[in-house]
């Protein structure tokens, strides 16, 4: 090699370098733009929930966090004294949220966004409770329920539409995944797998812009195990749910009112539902499942009106599922819209019966105080440990809680983490292509 071949071989080692910087440059612009949402952060105006706490036992001590509507519009981080820490508040309403890591919580609201849908459709946001910081994704968008996948950095939610089918205007859902700019990248529509045969016998409907509709399945909960491609879908009009393999669309199996599975009573007979018209249904271990069952339009009994708290065991190999756990509370806490269920980590069992009220013609005579939303910790052996109430015209429909509060203001974002994931790929691919040209030359 002379020197003018070494002079030619610095020159491209100098221009690779540039190019290297240059595309290294716009990759981190790009994926900065298409990774990172509007974040903001927020004010917090300290104000005091009416709401009262009474213990009557060892209960848990921590924080949780839910939708709240009454005098105002917020989602709350309460701890368990009754103490409010922190709160959005806004003119909107507030669906589910949910603790997605220790300083991060996901959740629905903010604005409401038109649409068909029976309850309000929202958009997703997450709320870093260390740094007060909100991070919006105005068109991931849905209703109910959201769930979040923090590996592949997309959604899974619930949207609705009208469908006429022969006379009738039918309201159908589908469950859609989004990616953060509210593409859909695979969507599930009841109307292909769920019969209108299994509409419920009250004829239940709804009004929109003046229109009724038939308001057949009325799906109000998730579950997405994204890894193994499954998702648990909860339907509160045909009192059943439904296990779905995500990558063949099929429903591997469905339990409940329309099921597969025998339901068996207390006595080991045969019923023909072991809820109605629940809500928060989630898998909390193998084939067991938590659910809220609000028991209304009770085929066996409309009056019935006595909400619980379950727990659905199932068994594939005989198929059948029974109730392996319940606490039914009494009537004056009788909830027959949203709701849910949930394991505290010391064991216990937290309802939120989270109506305004809770009377209603169904439950009458009324001989109790009313109240609105309560929140009631059971423990296993079903003694009531802790009660929160608030006061008449205030509403909650779901219920979490904070696992690992806050504790680290350095905590990182999945959607930073896979940010530094996606710029580290680059990076070493870059240099792999680099790498064989020079050692081409």
């Amino acid at each position: 090699m002379n020197i003018g071949d070494l002079g030619l071989l610095f020159q491209f080692k100098r221009d690779q370098k540039t190019v290297f910087i240059t595309v290294l440059a716009a990759a981190v612009c790009l994926m900065g733009s298409i990774f990172l949402p509007t974040t903001h952060c927020e004010s917090f105006s300290k104000v005091t929930l009416p709401c009262t706490v009474k213990t009557y036992g060892n209960a848990w001590d921590g924080k949780l966090a839910f939708d709240l509507s009454g005098n105002f519009d917020a989602v709350a981080i309460m701890d368990t004294n009754g103490t409010l820490l922190n709160m959005r508040q806004s003119n909107s309403s507030y669906q589910a949220a949910y603790q997605i890591a220790p300083d991060l919580l996901m959740f629905q609201g903010e604005p409401e966004v038109d649409g068909a849908a029976t309850a309000p459709t929202f958009a997703t946001h997450f709320w870093n409770l260390t740094t007060n910081s909100t991070t919006d994704f105005p068109n991931v968008v849905g209703h109910h329920d959201i769930q979040y996948d923090p590996v592949n950095h997309t959604f899974l939610t619930l949207q609705d539409y009208i469908r006429h089918v022969g006379n009738e205007s039918v309201l159908f859902d589908k469950i859609v995944q989004l990616d953060a700019f509210g593409n859909v990248l695979w969507s599930w529509d009841t109307y292909d797998h769920i019969p209108l045969s299994e509409a419920d016998p009250f004829n239940l409907t709804t009004t929109l812009n003046g229109q009724t509709v038939v308001d057949f399945a009325h799906a109000n909960s998730l579950d997405w195990h994204y890894a193994d491609s499954i998702i648990y879908l909860n339907l509160r009009h045909t009192n059943t749910f439904y296990k779905i393999n995500q990558t063949t669309g099929t429903i591997i199996w469905a339990c409940g009112q329309f099921g597969n599975f025998t339901l068996l009573g207390e006595n080991g007979k045969p019923l023909s539902s072991l809820w109605y018209h629940s809500h928060n249904t989630k898998e909390v271990s193998y084939d067991v499942f938590t659910m809220f069952d609000n028991d209304i339009d009770n085929v066996t009994n409309p009056y019935d009106c006595y909400s619980r708290m379950i727990e659905v065991t199932l068994n594939e190999n005989s198929m059948t599922a029974y109730v392996s756990w319940s606490w039914e509370a009494p009537k004056q806490y009788w909830n027959p819209y949203g709701g849910a269920t949930l394991i505290l980590p010391n064991g216990d069992i937290i309802g939120d019966f989270g109506d305004p009220s809770h009377q209603y013609p169904q439950n009458k005579p009324w001989d109790f105080n009313n109240t609105g939303a309560v929140f009631v910790e059971v423990n296993p052996q079903g003694q009531i440990i802790r009660t929160f109430t608030f006061p008449i015209g205030w509403y909650v429909y779901h219920l979490e809680a904070i696992i690992n509060p806050p504790h680290t203001a350095a905590s990182i974002s999945p959607f930073t983490i896979g940010i530094i994931s996606t710029i580290t790929i680059i990076i070493v691919l870059l240099g792999i292509v680099i790498y064989r040209k020079w050692r081409a030359t």
